[in-house]
């Protein structure tokens, strides 16, 4: 069987008794050339739908894979490791902190720094214990360009805020993280578009004493935030 021919099961409630029938397709608002066919109960769709839905998929010998590859960690930095990922006006929540990108704007040259990007963050702590980001493990905080380099967070005393101000239960901080290129002579147009920021937090440098104490603790694995750029909510 090609291909083209293979057909995804697309879960639905179907009686027994539909042995073989066809349906016409809708796809995202807008009709489909292919047509839908139950086989013993089961619908099917076929994988160019997938496709016009965003699902990549792959056919190896006998196995069909559907969706991405899992994630891995690999020398491409931070930004590859797996996160919790979101889009600008979404709020990700790791048990701790709660993150919401607000917004992304250009920013002009400063202090023999060129221009780059201000990133909008709000900050909240989701615990019942005063917190602050560099003691909950923080690692990095990078913004991703297109072109797959990084402007790395270089934390200044103006930061302090963000990074070791205590935020009591259900406060927040909200602060733009200035990401510039070295080059005070580089021209705005010439800043890379950025696509992603990603806030690194590692559970195993999170810091003894009052925390461990207050039993705060991550409610996933992957408590790290990757926000896309390029979407919103």
């Amino acid at each position: 069987m090609s291909k083209r021919t293979v057909f995804a099961l697309l879960a639905l409630a179907l009686t027994p008794a539909a042995v073989a029938q066809s349906y016409s397709l809708v796809v995202n608002g807008q009709p489909a050339p292919a047509r839908a066919i139950v086989v013993n109960g089961q619908t099917y769709v076929p994988l160019s739908t997938l496709k016009t839905l965003g699902i990549p998929s792959s056919l190896t010998g006998s196995t069909l894979t559907l969706g991405s590859a899992a994630p891995s960690t690999s020398p491409g930095g931070a930004n590859q490791r797996a996160s919790l990922e979101g889009c600008i006006g979404e709020t990700l929540f790791n048990g701790v902190w709660r993150m919401t990108v607000r917004k992304i704007v250009p920013i002009g040259a400063d202090v023999g720094l060129g221009p780059g990007w201000g990133v909008t963050v709000e900050l909240r702590n989701g615990t019942a214990t005063k917190l602050n980001l560099h003691d909950t493990g923080l690692e990095a905080i990078e913004l991703v360009g297109v072109d797959g380099n990084t402007f790395q967070f270089q934390e200044r005393a103006a930061d302090e805020p963000l990074i070791y101000k205590d935020v009591t239960q259900a406060g927040g901080i909200t602060y733009q993280l200035k990401f510039q290129v070295q080059d005070a002579r580089m021209p705005a147009a010439s800043v890379p578009a950025a696509t992603k920021l990603v806030v690194t937090l590692n559970p195993q440098k999170m810091t003894a004493g009052y925390l461990r104490a207050a039993r705060v603790a991550y409610t996933t694995p992957m408590p790290s935030f990757r926000v896309r750029l390029d979407c919103s909510k």
